[in-house]
């Protein structure tokens, strides 16, 4: 592991050289032009701009505002579960992530590392409901999300550093550098980030470091990409009910906590033909993650996890434009190769990893061919085409245990294709719908299993590897779009039929293939200008995610009796019926702007409460949060406030297995950030 002083000292020498280069000229390199053929139906796009104005602290934040989206907290972890369509808990593997078109997504149950990427270091992020299985693979079901970096800026050279100081001891430092020159480009962000929060035993410390290097020339080009992060955080765990009422902030697990280091790197090179573009992407990342949870079953039993995981992903692709039957069109093929290398070590203390209890080995081999066609069937019509077919190959074995059922391997060629026609019945007003099929393959920690098989004659349980089935979806969806020129309103309407639904057993503490599930709904948004000052936003969904049949079977933990769960007809956990989000950003003065959020989640049933059985559901909430900035020269100054009202609420709630209570993790009461930061160009 690398010391997380590095990326403390290059924010701080970042921000020396804001105040110390010498004047020069600079011009950025080109980015690919992007046409309007080529754009994926549906698209939401968030803009630099509203980045900016928006009053999100975190990815999540900003996100949580798009209709479809919700996230959840149930680890006290700043890398908080996000979930489209309504996955309930396995939100995170339905939702596909990507930076600058490469995966973040890992082959284990952990959640996108949201924290090692500072929002400013983001240019725009593009969201695509229910869709990107055929360019991207598993995974994409509820949607994909593509984040895109800052690049070198045309003709800049620049340098920023901002410091930040708030609420729980919160503290954070950011710089950023922009050198360009006529075929080159550099930049580089790096933030030192650390806080109390708002939980005992809660506390935080992040280091980012994000950098692009590249070269363009008339027909050709190269970019480097590169991150480093690291997290040392403290783990409060959940708080009962009745703790929520007397003591929502502290902590039944004072010794746990986790650490996480990363790093990864993109390679990518384009040559353009005259009517063709050949593009190749190579990228390695690199995870080690460490946590302890002492007496995290509640007999007693601590432990140690230490998980290494590394993945090398080649992508090579061609777009080709053409003509047919007098039709323009823009074709697409290419192919994704990956290997992922995993490893994980398991013991009741660190002291004992010589000695370890699981010692799990895994490896998974990815090979797909993927094929897209735009056509423009006149000037206000667009149909896409595309289909996936893929090799998965995945195998696992914990090496302490020789017993056959801990050694499995499978391969799998899921499939993915889409439909998706757009028609602009005038300038302003457009319709779309699209069909597909989307799949998603189980995660590591999905297969294994430390204590899968126990003899009921001794008591005595050991390690099983279970390969599932991929999880599929037959995707369904319509809408219609208006945009002028002060605003913008999109509506949709979806249907996911699933099959072999990839899902945790609370009754048997496996996970498992479910019968089939539904998931449908509206949702809505939009934003207005008023005048040149005022901007509006706002987004409505209504979702319902249902078991279409089927049942649990399996033993009551404490009695050992056998329990058998009816679930055909009954809700996902975790998904609200109803969710608003709105707000507003207003330019108070020329170098002034005020924004303001509301936010509201309806209720949800509990997690683990499949059957829906347990007294009461979540609760509903409603959150406000507010942002003042003020630009005087180089100088920009910002107050930000969160939870102004001081909303007592929890994004995540478990029923205990007796049916009897739930544990929640309660959020952070109201809280300000300060920051002063000094832009240099």
């Amino acid at each position: 592991m690398y010391s997380k002083s590095v990326i403390s000292a290059i924010a701080l020498a970042l921000a020396a050289q804001a105040f110390a280069q010498e004047d020069g000229v600079v011009v950025t390199a080109t980015r690919f032009p992007e046409k309007k053929l080529e754009h994926p139906v549906g698209v939401t796009v968030i803009t630099r701009e509203q980045i900016t104005n928006s009053t999100a602290a975190t990815l999540p934040d900003l996100l949580s505002r798009y209709a479809g989206i919700t996230t959840r907290n149930n680890t006290g972890s700043p890398d908080v579960s996000i979930d489209m369509r309504g996955f309930g808990i396995s939100g995170d593997q339905n939702t596909l992530v990507l930076l600058d078109g490469q995966r973040l997504n890992d082959n284990e149950l952990t959640t996108v590392r949201w924290s090692s990427i500072p929002l400013e270091a983001i240019e725009r992020v593009e969201i695509q409901r229910g869709g990107g299985a055929v360019l991207y693979g598993g995974g994409a079901t509820g949607g994909t999300i593509n984040i895109i970096t800052r690049s070198p800026i045309a003709g800049e050279k620049s340098a920023t550093v901002a410091a930040s100081y708030g609420t729980y001891n919160t503290s954070d430092l950011r710089a950023s550098v922009n050198l360009a020159g006529t075929n080159t480009g550099f930049s580089l962000t790096a933030n030192r980030h650390e806080s109390d929060n708002y939980r005992a035993n809660n506390r935080l410390e992040q280091g980012n470091l994000l950098g692009d290097l590249r070269w363009t020339g008339d027909r050709a080009g190269m970019v480097l990409k590169f991150g480093l992060d690291n997290q040392s955080l403290r783990l409060p765990g959940a708080r009962t009910g009745v703790q929520l009422g007397t003591d929502p902030r502290g902590t039944a697990t004072p010794a746990d906590y986790s650490a996480r280091d990363g790093k990864n790197a993109t390679l990518s090179g384009r040559y353009e033909f005259d009517s063709a573009e050949l593009a190749l992407d190579l990228s390695y990342r690199d995870t080690r993650r460490i946590g302890f949870f002492e007496d995290y079953s509640g007999f007693g039993f601590s432990t140690f996890t230490d998980t290494h995981a590394t993945v090398w992903a080649l992508t090579p692709r061609l777009k080709k434009q053409y003509r047919f039957l007098g039709l323009d069109n823009v074709l697409v093929v290419g192919m994704d190769t990956d290997i992922w290398d995993y490893n994980a070590q398991r013991a009741a203390r660190f002291e004992q990893l010589g000695a370890p209890q699981v010692d799990l080995a895994a490896k998974q081999k990815d090979r797909a061919y993927y094929v897209q066609n735009h056509v423009a069937l006149g000037a206000a019509t667009k149909l896409t085409l595309g289909a996936r077919l893929q090799r998965v190959e995945i195998s696992a074995n914990d090496r302490i245990n020789p017993a056959s059922a801990a050694n499995a391997s499978q391969g799998r060629n899921p499939r993915a294709w889409e439909l998706a026609l757009r028609h602009n019945f005038t300038p302003a007003l457009a319709l779309f719908g699209k069909l597909g099929a989307s799949f998603r393959v189980a995660t590591v920690d999905e297969i294994y299993n430390q204590f899968g098989f126990c003899d009921p004659a001794t008591f005595v349980c050991s390690s099983t590897v279970t390969p599932l089935e991929p999880q599929t979806s037959r995707d369904r969806e319509i809408g219609a779009e208006y945009r002028s020129g002060a605003g913008r309103l999109q509506a949709r309407m979806y249907r996911m039929d699933l099959r072999n639904e990839i899902h945790f057993n609370a009754v048997t503490f496996t996970n498992m293939n479910l019968s089939p599930t539904q998931r449908e709904g509206f949702e809505l948004e939009g934003s207005q200008k008023l005048g040149e000052r005022v901007d509006l936003f706002g987004s409505y969904t209504r979702a319902q995610a249902v078991f279409r049949e089927g049942v649990y079977n399996g033993f009551d933990p404490i009695t050992f009796a056998p329990v058998r769960v009816e679930l055909g007809g009954k809700n996902v956990p975790l998904v609200p019926r109803s969710s608003a989000k709105m707000g507003i950003s207003w330019q108070v003065a020329g170098k002034t702007r005020l924004s303001g959020a509301l936010g509201y989640v309806g209720k949800q049933y509990f997690d683990n409460d499949q059957a829906n059985t347990f007294p009461g559901q979540m609760a509903s909430f409603v959150t406000a949060d507010a942002k003042l900035s003020h630009v005087a020269g180089p100088w920009t100054f910002t107050l930000a406030g969160n939870n102004l009202t001081d909303k007592k609420y929890y994004t995540y709630a478990i029923r205990n297995g007796a049916g009897t209570s739930f544990n929640a993790y309660p959020m952070a009461g109201r809280n300000f950030l300060f920051t002063a930061a000094y832009r240099w160009q």
